[in-house]
């Protein structure tokens, strides 16, 4: 408002100085119309500054009040649920929390998802572990934690599609270099070679041998997971007999002469 007030005086100011460098070539009664006209145009815009000051002062009353009020309801609101402002503090980090894990978890690749899948159910428990605080009732609290919950019913719903969904069709090994090696270290696969096996067990119905796979085969591929103890069993018994077909045969012992 300060500034307003200093644009109508230097207004007004310098329509006293033209008006003064015009009067050198008016009339008295000419002058003094034109001084008339501005003195009544100031004295309009100052009434206007005034209303405008007043209304402002108004908004800012009406602003106080209802501030004042807002802070009041929040405050009945915080001891209707029996909470203070530390313990809202700590509710709030904990979503934070619980925001900052999901979001990690939706980063992931399907496969990578599958391999950590312990720690959506984590995260479950850390929120409902916040759905038992009153806080959560409140209303800027209770579309976050209604949203939070959505977002780990969808992560579990990509991991259902993860398990029904992820299969690799077998090139050639000229063009491709497919072998159950290689395709396990794809990482669209599970970027990790030494998870063969896990292939090898999920498609025992069409690889008899782990050595051989043919191009055009569909093969599943099972979520990504530590092997079971079936796969490393398996795994055993393939390299056992892979070093004992390698090893040359046995001579026979030459007759002892006697």
């Amino acid at each position: 408002m300060k500034v307003l007030n200093r644009v109508i005086l230097a207004a007004a100011l310098m329509l006293s100085v033209c008006s003064y460098a015009v009067a050198q070539e008016m009339t008295k009664e000419e002058w003094q119309k034109q001084i008339t006209e501005f003195t009544a145009q100031r004295n309009e815009l100052k009434n206007r500054l005034t209303g405008l000051q007043t209304e402002v002062g108004k908004l800012k009353s009406s602003d106080a009040d209802k501030a004042a009020a807002l802070k009041k309801c929040s405050e009945d609101l915080m001891a209707l649920v029996g909470a203070d402002a530390a313990s809202e503090r700590s509710f709030a980090a904990k979503l934070d929390e619980i925001d900052g894990k999901i979001n990690e978890l939706s980063r992931l690749s399907n496969q990578d998802l599958w391999a950590r899948k312990g720690e959506i159910d984590d995260v479950q428990k850390m929120l409902d572990e916040a759905k038992k605080s009153k806080l959560g009732t409140m209303p800027k609290y209770f579309d976050r934690v209604k949203e939070q919950q959505n977002r780990i019913d969808a992560l579990r719903k990509t991991l259902e599609s993860a398990q029904l969904m992820m299969t690799y069709t077998v090139g050639t090994w000229a063009k491709d270099r497919d072998c159950l090696w290689n395709i396990a270290k794809k990482p669209k696969i599970y970027d990790n070679a030494f998870m063969w096996p896990k292939i090898w067990q999920g498609n025992k119905d069409k690889i008899k041998n782990p050595d051989v796979i043919k191009k055009g085969q569909v093969l599943n591929i099972p979520p990504k997971e530590e092997l079971t103890k079936e796969e490393k069993s398996a795994v055993r018994s393939y390299w056992s007999k892979k070093r004992a077909a390698e090893a040359p045969a046995t001579q026979p012992a030459a007759p002892a002469k006697k």
